[in-house]
């Protein structure tokens, strides 16, 4: 049976750079000296550090200095760290888009916390429905602990957040003295040359912004690399609750040595890629519009946003489409209160193109066969 991969956020296999790393290793091992022996401390490979914060000069204009950058084991390490930095007892409120990535509602859920969800538009977290939320609950005295938001191709929808709304976010947690977590793992994958807003953490803002960052999107999940920065004194309270370490010097070293000079020829390549896989998944969706009623055109990310008709029985047609091999993530997963909604989660990264053009009209036939 044919498989076709639409579930989960992986970059193309074909561009890991196995041989280019390979390389790399061969270089820096031998000079690395005794650092393979010692533990990496809280803040890691600090050549690594050093090529993140050139990283954010160039995307961002502006980057933290290199002692308030501390690298992770991949960028949930840091999403985790944030619950577990923020969060004081059970029941304790984190705010979040309603629709929001299921790894983060599952961290989060673990951690004890009452997730708040808010609604969100074609732009990204409604400020109007924050405003209103953060005001009934400071009236009773709940107060969440801090807000967490993807708001450059946020994951599932795709949306990125203007800049005025961006700044209205900041107003509004300034309001209420409320920290942000700013997950920004997407922000190089870019296909669309017009679509840049600058980071939350490049904006003036009364309360503690932290930031994360992921190399899962542009290099490989299974490096495990990823990093968080925001200024003392919360850094070093964030790092006080590690209890890993630190982040490993040896496949830090590596891809420093890679990413060192060949960072945005890198990221250029595998956006190149990607753009075709994506371009060809919103090409077979239209095709089918009595199946995807509706669906999110990204400049960037890994994922399509989809609406199925109301009358779709979106259980059923995850089994369906299981047995026919395809596989995809459900509205449900990415809803703050697990409902089963209508939507559906396509990532175009790692599949084929040739399982992409294969793989949507089969999904198509799924939906249509199991609408009620």
């Amino acid at each position: 049976m044919e498989n076709y991969p639409f579930g989960s956020g992986r970059p193309d296999p074909g561009s890991f750079p196995n041989r280019k790393l390979g390389e790399a290793a061969m270089r820096i091992l031998p000079e690395m000296g005794d650092e393979l022996a010692l533990y990496p401390g809280m803040l890691g490979y600090q050549p690594l550090r050093q090529v993140m914060a050139d990283r954010l000069l160039q995307r961002e204009g502006v980057a933290p200095p290199v002692e308030e950058i501390a690298l992770t084991n991949g960028s949930m390490q840091a999403v985790t760290l944030m619950a577990q930095m923020f969060i004081d007892q059970p029941g304790d409120g984190v705010v979040m888009e309603e629709f929001c990535y299921s790894g983060t509602i599952g961290a989060y859920q673990k951690e004890g916390a009452e997730l708040v969800g808010i609604p969100v538009d074609e732009h990204g977290m409604r400020m109007d429905a924050l405003s209103d939320v953060l005001k009934k609950r400071a009236a009773k005295g709940k107060l969440p602990k801090f807000i967490y938001v993807l708001a450059t191709f946020q994951n599932p929808t795709g949306a990125i957040m203007p800049l005025e709304r961006r700044r209205e976010l900041l107003q509004i947690t300034a309001q209420y003295a409320l920290p942000v977590v700013e997950d920004h793992c997407y922000a190089d994958t870019v296909y669309e040359g017009d679509y840049y807003v600058p980071a939350l953490y490049t904006l003036p803002a009364e309360v503690p912004v932290v930031h994360i960052e992921s190399l899962s999107k542009i290099l490989g999940p299974g490096v495990r690399l990823g990093c968080f920065f925001t200024p003392q004194p919360l850094l070093g309270k964030i790092l006080q609750i590690r209890r890993d370490g630190g982040t490993s010097s040896l496949a830090a070293a590596v891809v420093y040595e890679y990413f060192r000079e060949h960072l945005w020829t890198h990221v250029h390549r595998i956006n190149a890629i990607v753009k075709q896989k994506r371009d060809a998944m919103f090409e077979m969706l239209g095709q089918f519009p009595d199946a995807f009623e509706w669906f999110s055109r990204p400049k960037g990310g890994l994922f399509i946003w989809v609406k199925l008709p109301d009358a779709t029985d979106v259980v059923k047609c995850e089994q369906v489409a299981e047995a026919r091999g395809i596989d995809y993530a459900t509205g449900k997963a990415f809803h703050v209160f697990r409902r089963d909604v209508p939507y559906l989660r396509l990532a175009f990264g790692y599949a084929s193109l040739e399982q992409i053009r294969a793989g949507i009209p089969k999904l198509a036939e799924c939906v249509i066969e199991t609408q009620r």
